[in-house]
């Protein structure tokens, strides 16, 4: 008969899924098998409950072998090309899992998107990862070129990291968007060995107020006993408090000119939420 491409990925596509399958009973097992020692040394009394698991795994793998075969015989009465892309870094596409260059447990994504494809196709497609076992007429040049063969796997990994761009861009975005200055970036101050972060417009508001009652406050000039305090204190004390006044009015500025207000204006704003929050 004459084989299309839809009929052989339609064939391809229930082969792959049966032998995903059988991989992964088979896998299980393997490691049952491989448990047997354990019990039989730890646990006696369980080797039967896994020797019976292992004998309805090896019924399942009957089943689905069974599946197998029977579209495998489909495949075999009018062949059609294939391609299979080894699962691994390094991996190579081959025209078929019986590559002497690979193992019984070489694991392969099925590439059905090139079932029934002109073996042209894949070779210039698969590119540097053809097989030169499987594709030995594969011209050099092509052999030199990156693959173009984009797998469901590749298509996931892109997908998450623009998923991930995305979610950073827009977290940008939005620390932009609240940040206390007109160019989306962050205030910094010193705090002595420290340094401060005002990262959004309502932190830099409610600092702004915090430095009210600092900035009002006045400078000690004697302790409760009536000492005076020493002129390297009381400048020190005057010398915070212009700082503080200096921060104060650095944040204003910086919202003044988000907001697009003068510094007064922006200024009576602060001051005005200063007083309903019942700060005098």
């Amino acid at each position: 008969m004459s084989v299309t491409k839809e009929f052989a990925v339609k064939i391809d596509t229930e082969l792959s899924s049966w032998d995903e399958k059988r991989w992964l009973v088979n896998s299980k097992i393997l490691d049952a098998e491989d448990s047997i020692e354990f019990y039989v040394k730890h646990f006696p009394s369980r080797v039967g409950e896994i020797q019976k698991r292992i004998a309805e795994l090896r019924e399942q793998k009957a089943k689905i072998q069974a599946e197998i075969n029977k579209l495998d015989a489909i495949y075999n009465q009018d062949p059609w090309t294939r391609a299979f892309l080894v699962i691994n870094s390094n991996g190579h596409v081959h025209s078929s899992m019986d590559c002497n260059t690979c193992f019984p447990t070489t694991r392969y994504n099925w590439l059905i998107q090139y079932s029934n494809d002109d073996e042209n196709t894949i070779v210039e497609d698969a590119g540097q990862d053809a097989c030169t076992i499987c594709y030995p007429s594969a011209p050099a040049e092509v052999l030199n070129r990156p693959s173009r063969i984009v797998t469901a796997d590749k298509v996931a990994k892109a997908q998450a990291k623009a998923e991930r761009e995305a979610k950073k861009a827009e977290k940008i975005a939005k620390e932009k968007a609240n940040a206390p200055t007109k160019s989306g970036e962050f205030l910094y101050f010193k705090n002595g060995k420290y340094t401060e972060v005002i990262k959004t417009e309502r932190s830099a508001v409610t600092k702004w107020f915090e430095l009210q009652w600092r900035i009002k406050e006045k400078v000690t000039t004697h302790y409760y006993d009536g000492t005076p305090h020493s002129a390297e204190s009381i400048i020190e004390q005057e010398q915070k408090i212009a700082q503080n006044k200096e921060i104060a009015d650095i944040i204003c500025q910086n919202l003044a000119e988000k907001n697009g207000v003068s510094f007064d204006q922006q200024l009576k704003i602060l001051e005005d939420k200063y007083k309903k929050r019942g700060n005098r």
